[in-house]
């Protein structure tokens, strides 16, 4: 078995190597949130409006030991996707008693598209599931070994995954969840170890909670109105289903939820702790997030720190199957196992080089490419660099979405800070940020996918076009468009404007 464990640790090394080399040589832009995170990376703060600060962090670091890029922008991105492989390998070998069932979870975590989507791009996912796998392996250790000192590093995990992402007060109740349905583990109910390692969960989070309670709670009211907007059964619900099969592939998904469902049967059924830790830090979360899709929005990737322990309850429960199953039966498993893995190498392959589809005949439409947000902002950030530079000194740049402004302060020359107008659009970071009253009087860029809004002009005593930016396929299609305004004399907000 020693073979499986030489090979998985190639394969991660393999992956990590590859993907630091792609992240260095793709033509693939920022998208809108990692250039907003490298914007709070360059406002350090104990929290933002949108998340906890990690990410920031990670990117800060990077950018100031290499030169400002989108390859130190994205290299945390990789580092904590290997190291988040490492940890669910021994997890999955010590649940499972199997090095080849640990290398058939490494391997179907490197290929699913949300696996590899999360290993070149750098969002506050990346952080979130290291910190999640790296509470379930300390989990798991304490129910192994029964010694208390592992509440203290679970503390600490769950602490810093606070600091990554606010769910992490609900992956906190997916930890008293298997203590409380443990037989054995439900001792520590009325130990000091537990309620210590809340302390330093507490503790560890604090600069998320400083910064709330002195912003008016803004992180979570905006987390709480993400999920208020009401929707229909079919246009969430089912969606959200469907999204689910997309990012692991549908044959993945439907093992996991297989597996998901053996393995709390099995927990609560045969009080096999395996089986309980896999069921409760899944399944309550995957349910949590389907139950919000049915009243309000949800997006494909909030899930997936429910597939941490998923994905080995798939593999686990299917393996076990496998082993007393009828000869068509081993057959099905084998030809879906294959099936997954070619599927999951055919989308990755596809998705970090998407001229591959050119050469199978097949042209793929912007509005069907998820990659299309990867592309132009450079383009833009240059033409809207040549505006501004016409304009008198101290002018600046302003826009009307953050993630557009935070794409324009990435990829306009020497990264300024750049207003995003409030107008007609949801709050962000740049509310804490934008000095409106530094600007009062100059002269600005503004920038917009479509014609500029009526609200927007009155805040300018002159406005007139200066470019429009049309961002295409080789094939001519369009993938995006902007629309460039010098503006002259910015006078304030709506607010200041009515005052008068």
């Amino acid at each position: 078995m020693k073979r499986y464990i030489y090979l998985n640790y190639s394969t991660i090394i393999a992956f990590l190597i590859f993907r630091i080399f792609y992240i260095a040589t793709t033509d693939y832009n920022l998208i809108a949130d990692e250039a907003y995170f490298w914007d709070w990376s360059r406002h350090p703060a104990l929290s933002y409006y949108d998340m906890g600060p990690m990410v920031a962090w990670i990117i800060g670091l990077f950018t100031h030991i290499f030169p400002v890029s989108e390859f130190s922008v994205r290299l945390g991105a990789p580092l904590l996707a290997a190291m988040t492989a490492a940890i669910l390998y021994w997890l999955a070998v010590e649940l499972t008693a199997s090095p080849l069932l640990g290398f058939i979870v490494v391997l179907l975590l490197h290929i699913t598209p949300i696996g590899m989507t999360g290993g070149v791009i750098m969002t506050y996912y990346s952080p979130q599931v290291f910190f999640m796998s790296l509470t379930a392996f300390f989990l798991w250790r304490l129910a192994k070994e029964d010694k208390g000192w592992w509440w203290y590093l679970i503390g600490l995990a769950l602490g810093l995954g606070l600091l990554s992402h606010h769910m992490f007060i609900f992956f906190t109740g997916e930890v008293w969840l298997f203590v409380l349905l443990s037989e054995k583990n439900r001792k520590w109910l009325h130990s000091k170890e537990l309620y210590i390692a809340l302390v330093i969960e507490l503790l560890v989070a604090s600069p998320v909670f400083i910064w709330n309670l002195t912003h008016n709670l803004v992180m979570f009211r905006h987390a709480t109105g993400l999920m208020a907007k009401v929707h229909t059964f079919t246009s969430t619900l089912l969606d959200y289903l469907g999204g689910q099969a997309g990012v692991q592939t549908p044959l993945l998904f439907l093992a996991t939820i297989y597996g998901m469902t053996v393995s709390g049967y099995r927990g609560i059924k045969f009080k096999d702790d395996k089986h309980l830790l896999l069921f409760s830090l899944s399944v309550p979360f995957l349910v949590f997030i389907a139950l919000l899709s049915i009243g309000g929005r949800t997006e494909a990737n909030w899930p997936i720190s429910g597939y941490i322990t998923g994905i080995i309850s798939a593999v686990y429960v299917v393996c076990d199957k496998y082993k007393s199953g009828s000869s068509i039966l081993r057959f099905i498993v084998n030809a879906s196992l294959a099936l997954t893995i070619s599927l999951g190498l055919f989308i990755t392959a596809v998705a970090y080089y998407p001229s591959l589809l050119d050469k199978l005949g097949y042209r793929l439409p912007p509005n069907q490419d998820p990659a299309s947000r990867l592309y132009g902002w450079k383009e833009l950030g240059k033409e809207v660099s040549e505006v501004l530079a016409a304009l008198p000194p101290g002018s600046f740049v302003a826009a009307n979405e953050y993630g557009l402004t935070a794409e324009l302060a990435f990829y306009v020359n020497g990264h300024p800070e750049v207003y995003e107008i409030p107008i007609q659009r949801r709050h962000s970071q740049y509310d804490f940020w934008n000095n409106f009253t530094a600007v009062k009087g100059k002269d600005a860029v503004f920038v917009d996918s479509g014609q500029i809004g009526v609200d927007v002009e009155r805040l300018f005593n002159k406005v007139a076009p200066a470019g429009h930016v049309v961002i295409k396929t080789k094939y001519g299609d369009i993938r995006q468009e902007f629309y460039l305004y010098r503006c002259y004399g910015y006078n304030g907000t709506i607010a200041e404007l009515e005052a008068f």
